[in-house]
Order: C-alpha cells, then sequence, then structure tokens
C-alpha cells in the first residue's frame, strides 16, 4: 500500500461516479491515483444487478489499500433472480469486496411503485425484500448494509430506522443482525457541522417535519448522532455506520457578490470533515464516534449530461473544483509531518470552520516539495490555500506503484483493436436468475482467465471475444449473427466446459 494512505484518516472516502459505466481499466488507472492522493481509504461505488463490476477493477482498489463499497440501487420490489444475485456477491467477497447495501431511499415515495406505496406496513414490506438479499450477503462472507435513508423523507427517516430495527429483532435468522451495518446520508446543506449534534438526548424537543430550534435536529452532518441513539435504544449497543454520501455541496454556500456558488466555502467546509473524521480525545463529545466507519464525500467526478455534474469535484472540463487543491495541499503538508515526526496522528491545530482561506498572495513561501527548505509548524496545519493550480496531472502528480500492470495482460483488459472489452461471458438469465448448471459450466474459463461476466447482449456487443453459455434456446442465432456482424468472435461453451465454434 502507498505510503500516501497515511495522509488522512482511514475512514475517508469519495462517491465513485452516480452510475455504472465507469469500470474499465483507463478509470481505475486515472482515479486510483487521485484517490491515493486525496487520502482516500473508501469509494462508495454503484453496482449493477445484471452484470459483475470487473474483478481488476474491484482489486485494484482493495490491493492499492481502497476498500468499495457496493451499493445496488434496485428497485424496491421482489426480485426473483436470487440465484444471480448469490454468484455476484461470492465473486465478489473472492475480489476482496467486504461491504454491500440493499436499495436507496425506502422511506422516499420515489422509490417505489405508487401501489405498493399506497399500502400499509410499509416498514415490514421492506424488510419483506431486505432480509432474503441481507441473509445472501451473510452466506457468501460480506457485510450486509442497510439501505441509506433519504434523511427526512416522505415516511419520517428516523421513525423508519426505529421500526425497521425493531422488525429486524424479530425477524433476522440467527447471526444476521450482528453483522449487519447501518448507513447514512450525511449533508451538511449549508448548516454548521455540528448541527444537531449530540442527538435527541441534547434537542429532545425535536417534531417530525417542524421547524427547528436552532441547531436542534438531525438534518445536518451529525445526522450519525440520530442514528446511534436510535441503535442504542432498540438494541442496546451502536452498530457500524457508513456515511455512503456526505459532506458539503458547492451550492450549500452562495457568494454574495457574485451571486454563484462559494466554492472557497465549499473546500474548506469539505475539509473541516477530512480532518474530523481523524480520532479525537475519547472525551471530546464533538469527535466522529469510532463506530462511522466511513464517510465518502460526495461526488468524486460525473459525466458532463448527469443530473449530478456541478457538483463533481472532477468534471468534464480541464480544471478541477478548487476543494482538489485544496486536499493536495493539505494533505501532502500532513504527509510531510508524518515523515518527519514518524507519527501515526500528528497533533495539529484544529482547522476553525468559518475560518478565511488563503489567498494566494498571502501563501506560504516553503512548498513540500522544495528540497531543504522546511514549512514551519503553523503553515504544516493550517488549511492550505485555495488556488488554481496549472501544474499538470503527470508533473504534478507523485508516481505511486500500482497492481494495474498484471491485469493488462487479463481477458478484462480493452483488446488490441480498441474494443473495451477484451473477453465477455454472456450468461442467459431466464425468469429464475443464472442456471446453476451454466455457472458450473464456465468454471474452468474462470480459473484461467478473468473475463467479463454479464448478461447482456448490448454489452457483449464490445468485446473482442464473446463466450455464449447455453443452447440456441437460450440465446437465439440471430443473437450471434448480431455479435458477429459487430465483429465479434463468437465462441458456444458446452456443459462439459468445452468451446465450440457455433
Amino acid at each position: 500500500m502507498s505510503s500516501t494512505q497515511d495522509i488522512s484518516s482511514r475512514r475517508l472516502g469519495f462517491h465513485y461516479y452516480p452510475d455504472t459505466l465507469h469500470y474499465q481499466v483507463q478509470d481505475l488507472e486515472q482515479w486510483v491515483p487521485e484517490l491515493l492522493r486525496m487520502g482516500a481509504s473508501w469509494l462508495t461505488m454503484l453496482a449493477p444487478l445484471e452484470r459483475a463490476i470487473p474483478e481488476y477493477f474491484i482489486t485494484g482498489l482493495v490491493e492499492n489499500g481502497i476498500q468499495p463499497v457496493l451499493h445496488f440501487q434496485m428497485p424496491v420490489r421482489v426480485h426473483s433472480s436470487m440465484d444471480t444475485i448469490h454468484l455476484l456477491l461470492r465473486q465478489y467477497a473472492r475480489w476482496g469486496v467486504q461491504w454491500v447495501s440493499f436499495f436507496d431511499a425506502p422511506n422516499s415515495r420515489r422509490s417505489w411503485a405508487v401501489s405498493d406505496w399506497a399500502q400499509s406496513d410499509l416498514v415490514e414490506r421492506f424488510l419483506d425484500l431486505f432480509l432474503p438479499l441481507a441473509a445472501a450477503a451473510v452466506e457468501e462472507g460480506l457485510t450486509p448494509v442497510l439501505a441509506p435513508l433519504e434523511p427526512g423523507g416522505d415516511y419520517w427517516d428516523l421513525s423508519f430506522l426505529q421500526s425497521s430495527l425493531q422488525g429486524l429483532q424479530r425477524r433476522a435468522p440467527n447471526g444476521l443482525l450482528e453483522r449487519l451495518a447501518l448507513s447514512a446520508y450525511a449533508w451538511t446543506k449549508g448548516r454548521p457541522l455540528d448541527w444537531g449534534i449530540g442527538g435527541p438526548e441534547r434537542w429532545s424537543k425535536t417534531r417530525p417535519y417542524h421547524p427547528a430550534a436552532e441547531g436542534g435536529d438531525h438534518l445536518g452532518f451529525r445526522i450519525f448522532d440520530w442514528y446511534n441513539s436510535i441503535a442504542r435504544q432498540e438494541l442496546g449497543r451502536e452498530m457500524p455506520l457508513l456515511l455512503l454520501r456526505a459532506g458539503s455541496l458547492p451550492s450549500d454556500a452562495i457568494d454574495p457578490q457574485t451571486g454563484r456558488p462559494d466554492l472557497n466555502a465549499h473546500a474548506q467546509t469539505n475539509l473541516v470533515i477530512a480532518q474530523a473524521l481523524e480520532a479525537g480525545p475519547e472525551n471530546d463529545p464533538g469527535a466522529i464516534p469510532a463506530n462511522v466507519i466511513c464517510c465518502c464525500l460526495w461526488l468524486l467526478c460525473a459525466e458532463a449530461n448527469s443530473p449530478h455534474a456541478g457538483e463533481a469535484w472532477f468534471g468534464t472540463g480541464d480544471d478541477p473544483l478548487p476543494v482538489v487543491n485544496a486536499f493536495y495541499r493539505w494533505g501532502a503538508r500532513r504527509a510531510l509531518v508524518r515523515l518527519e515526526t514518524g507519527d501515526q496522528a500528528p497533533d495539529e491545530a484544529p482547522v476553525e470552520e468559518n475560518a478565511p482561506l488563503e489567498h494566494p498572495s498571502q501563501a506560504p513561501e516553503a512548498e513540500v516539495d522544495t528540497v531543504g527548505e522546511e514549512p514551519s509548524k503553523a503553515e504544516q496545519t493550517q488549511p492550505p490555500a485555495i488556488v488554481e493550480d496549472k501544474t499538470p496531472l503527470e508533473e504534478s502528480s507523485p508516481k505511486r506503484p500500482t497492481v494495474l500492470g498484471k491485469f493488462l495482460q487479463d481477458d478484462q483488459s480493452p483488446s488490441a483493436d480498441g474494443r473495451a472489452i477484451s473477453h465477455y461471458v454472456l450468461l442467459p438469465l431466464y425468469a429464475w436468475g443464472a442456471a446453476e448448471w451454466d455457472v458450473a459450466s464456465i468454471q474452468p474459463l474462470l480459473e484461467d482467465s478473468h473475463p467479463t461476466i454479464g448478461f447482456s447482449l448490448e454489452e457483449a456487443r464490445l468485446a473482442a471475444r464473446v463466450t455464449v453459455v447455453g443452447g440456441a434456446g437460450a440465446i437465439s442465432d440471430e443473437a450471434l449473427e448480431m455479435l458477429r456482424a459487430n465483429g465479434c468472435k463468437v465462441e458456444r461453451v458446452l456443459e462439459n466446459g468445452t468451446l465450440v465454434a457455433p
């Protein structure tokens, strides 16, 4: 693991693209160095149901010290393809994944079909859907994560969580509740970072859907204080809690002079969060609790046509948001302190939340890469200036060893003719999911190479080589002709594992 991993707390992470389209080798090569440079140890990723995220992407993160959290944002309804889900979870566990979350915001009307939302016992019906998935995750050696709730939401999230924990105590199979983790969306919403600190014990007069007294509800970054209180009340203990989306958005603060988002305030707030993620004194009531095991800041990157493009730290333009250079400089100074002192957690002065950032003209002269010059203690511990860095990325980014090299010869890497996928195994998807005999027939392929596995004909068209599983009744001859017309080399695997040209 790179020593850069010690830049900040091992709880710091990011949320990857808000889609499932960026899991190629070139994506891994682009983002692993950026994540390491900003001190990330976690990455929330959206996981599709119809295919696995490629092995090289998962293992490339894990072997660089970045723990992926896979979020299956599936529709809140019955999913009949449990065999397929078991197959996906089994592969992910083999590749080093530990945490999987199912569904998104089940307390929100938008997550349900209209007819389903209108029925009674919403929480119990959600548990009907969640428990089989959670049990499958535990069976495959993974930690299931209860779906993140919309803060507030159409069904008050605190009530939904409390009812969920009560239902899980009655219904969860033996051992599942002990393996379960919670999750939350910890948005600042433009409020101070200590908004709602202390939870309902401190703000006992807070009521659902009523304006809060100053600083007195859970609709801010300290939402975990309130979720922890509910867990203690229902279970007598706190549970592992993952903040899958968190932090300040660029639009949270508006510059009164320009009427535009205040990007310096955006950078400052997220820097304070990153610093707070380091373990504080045990007697510090403001420290982020130890059971909050990760905080994934929103949003690392997005496509230009994404509705979240304006929230991404790295957009499609040439320049990232100022927060990126702020994290670069802050992280580099912290790394220097640790190298010089040998401390795992250097004694640093806290960043004041509303402290003004340095103007470029006031930036300290000593840079971290200046040979023979040592920054002062104050320079090492203060937030960096938010300045535009014109240094090309390849010049400013330190070189880091990665595990990507060994995958470039794998069947998941781009092919020699430039296709996005070298080898794709196309499985038939039946009404009940993937058939066990189909999965068994490709085991020799999985042992000999690392093909991309999926059920999508559209994805298979992108591959140089396509291995089709099943007879003509499962995948038609017309589908094979379409693949050949797209320039794919097509082969079919027999039940005994023999490959033949159809």
